[in-house]
């Protein structure tokens, strides 16, 4: 090589520290990281947030009541009829929902929605057939316009209404007494009734045998048609309260513990005349449930000391009756 050739040497750096650079961590006594000490209660996993896109959200959200389908009205509407206890309560929610406003007035009021509420109510009644026929031709009779009915309510409402307030009433009026059929029991067993049964040592209730007839009215005319003698033709007569009827006595007479009978208002909605004697009642559509309620809760009960007898000449120490404290208070020994 001649002298004039130079060549480059590149410059050679110190290696004094590439042994402890380059050696493994084992050879410098490399120590791990301390690992935290373990706990006994691991720490709630954190949760994932889900975000909704905007192509699953429903497009036909409601923001207002106001928007709410008809259909879907109706079938929250059926949780706020009236109380069956407390049927006439202006504070129940089909009427607290009528005074929101005119739009929910006319749906809380309408004759669709009562109509069926009625019909459900009078079915547990005495004379659905008739009070329903009687409701159908009033309403196709009704012309109140659409203004008016709602801020009265419909129709059906407002018949509603009416029916459960004559239920309370505890008179009866000659018409509907000369159109009823009766049932016609005794409270006890008679002599005049032998197919009655008879309990040793007591007086025998006559409300589990057989009626002395299903089929008694009081006809226009003022006597007893319907049954056996020597009940047949026998006169009757009402006061002009209509709260009691006089068998055989004219009521200028005055009253007879056996021969007048008082009016009540059953539960049903049917009538029952009582006295001491004779127990009444307006026949059902289901005639085999009517004294149900009195027959399935008979009891013996037991005379107290000091009380008298009057019934009849035989005294007695015991007698069947219905276990129900209005009966037992009404009837007298």
């Amino acid at each position: 090589v001649g002298s004039s050739t130079k060549l480059k040497v590149p410059p050679v750096t110190a290696a004094a520290d590439t042994t402890t650079t380059m050696s493994s961590p084992r050879s410098v006594g490399y120590l791990p990281p301390r690992q935290p000490e373990s706990l006994g209660v691991s720490a709630p996993p954190k949760k994932k947030r889900v975000k909704m896109s905007s192509e699953s959200v429903p497009s036909d959200t409601c923001t207002n009541l106001l928007e709410v389908p008809s259909e879907l009205m109706a079938e929250v509407l059926d949780f706020l009829w009236p109380d069956p206890i407390r049927p006439v309560n202006y504070n129940c929610g089909l009427v607290n929902l009528s005074r929101v406003s005119n739009y929910f007035r006319s749906l809380a009021l309408s004759n669709h929605l009562w109509r069926r509420i009625c019909i459900t109510r009078w079915k547990a009644k005495v004379g659905l057939a008739t009070r329903l026929a009687n409701a159908e031709a009033e309403a196709t009779n009704d012309t109140v316009n659409t203004a008016t009915s709602l801020i009265r309510g419909g129709f059906w409402y407002s018949k509603f209404v009416i029916e459960e307030r004559d239920a309370l009433r505890p008179t009866i009026s000659r018409d509907e007494l000369s159109a009823a059929t009766f049932s016609f029991r005794l409270w006890f067993q008679s002599k005049l009734h032998p197919h009655m049964k008879r309990i040793m040592g007591a007086l025998a209730s006559g409300l589990d045998g057989h009626s002395v007839s299903d089929n008694m009215h009081f006809h226009s005319s003022g006597q007893l048609t319907g049954m056996p003698d020597p009940y047949y033709g026998m006169p009757y007569s009402l006061n002009e309260a209509g709260s009691m009827v006089n068998l055989s006595i004219p009521l200028d007479e005055g009253t007879d513990p056996l021969a007048s009978l008082y009016v009540i208002r059953r539960k049903d909605w049917g009538w029952e005349l009582r006295s001491q004697l004779y127990v009444i009642r307006s026949v059902a559509d289901d005639i085999g449930k009517l004294w149900k309620d009195y027959s399935s809760c008979l009891v013996i009960q037991k005379r107290k000391k000091g009380v008298v007898c009057h019934r009849g000449s035989k005294k007695y120490k015991r007698r069947e009756v219905p276990d129900i404290e209005d009966i037992k208070a009404f009837l007298t020994w």
